[in-house]
């Protein structure tokens, strides 16, 4: 007997401050979870088709591929009407931010499917499958980390070894309210599977394994002061490991993860007070500041043409309402 007629879901985006590209080779990583979310709504269907109403258009019948790669992890799923809806920084003119739409996505559908045909909510499941769509959809690219932190909120994560069982280092983190953190977004989205996938590529270059070993000895420092909330002397830590990444990422792998905007963005938060500011995840689209008040950074950011600032605030993961 269908018990639970409609289900709510909400999961949060993501900024990957430390451990960008060293968390896909099994390097220590902090992501922040962001109040900006992705909701979903779902219920059987009533008709004889299902129907996806989203943020990029309505599907009948089928759903666009992310919505497909959840629904397989569901077999013999009724037909089911969802409501699948992000909030609105999440995509500026046309383009996605990086705030982690997909991710939030993935397990706010998930989460809302589960909690609809199980009538109950096991978080811990619900990474399991949410991990397993993301991997199948992105074929092994990347390492999951913004999935964890959509289901639990801000963490420290290592990545899996084996998608099967799932072997995730996750350690839940919050930074906490005295921080002030924005976003300033250029305007252009960056292909962040093809950058990941030229990483992969050199993972067995020497030069390669050993710069990765000295950026994730500067991450874990830079975490092991986060938990005494030592946030100052985290971010020497953190942009001595910044520095040895551009330097791999360009020197090894032939990619640059700055570029003159992100680089000028950066230059103007550090000089009005930002504790730190950097390219976050894959980098080339946005510049993430934090410090104790952005203002300045923020009206200065502002006069640039093209810039959108967005605000970000610390926030819970997965919520499920039935």
């Amino acid at each position: 007997m269908k018990k639970i007629k409609k289900v709510v879901a909400s999961a949060p985006g993501k900024v990957l401050w430390i451990g960008s590209y060293s968390v896909v080779f099994g390097g220590i990583s902090h992501s922040i979870a962001i109040n900006k979310r992705v909701r979903a709504e779902c219920e059987y269907s009533p008709s004889d088709d299902s129907l996806f109403e989203t943020s990029y258009g309505v599907f009948k019948g089928k759903g666009n591929s992310l919505i497909e790669s959840v629904i397989s992890q569901f077999p013999n799923l009724p037909k089911v009407h969802v409501k699948l809806i992000n909030d609105k920084d999440f995509l500026l003119e046309g383009r996605k931010t990086g705030l982690g739409s997909s991710s939030a996505s993935t397990v706010a559908l998930t989460a809302c499917l589960y909690a609809l045909v199980n009538e109950n909510v096991d978080l811990n499941e619900i990474h399991k499958i949410s991990q397993v769509a993301n991997y199948q959809r992105q074929r092994g690219i990347g390492s999951g980390f913004d999935i964890a932190t959509a289901v639990y909120g801000s963490i420290v994560y290592k990545r899996f070894t084996d998608i099967q069982n799932l072997d995730t280092y996750i350690e839940p983190l919050r930074l906490g309210d005295k921080y002030q953190m924005a976003l300033a977004f250029i305007g252009e989205s960056y292909d962040t599977v093809n950058s990941v996938a030229k990483f992969v590529e050199k993972r067995d270059l020497e030069q390669f394994k050993q710069m990765m070993k000295y950026i994730d000895a500067e991450n874990s420092f830079a975490i092991k002061l986060l938990k005494d909330n030592k946030l100052e002397q985290a971010v020497e830590h953190l942009k001595l490991s910044r520095l040895m990444l551009e330097q791999l990422a360009e020197n090894v792998v032939g990619v640059k993860i700055e570029n003159e905007k992100t680089i000028e963005l950066r230059r103007i938060a550090e000089k009005y007070d930002a504790l730190i500011a950097m390219s976050p995840g894959a980098g080339g689209e946005s510049v993430f500041a934090i410090g104790y008040d952005l203002s300045r950074v923020i009206e200065e950011w502002k006069k640039i043409k093209g810039i959108y600032v967005i605000n970000l605030k610390e926030d819970e993961g997965l919520k499920v309402e039935t």
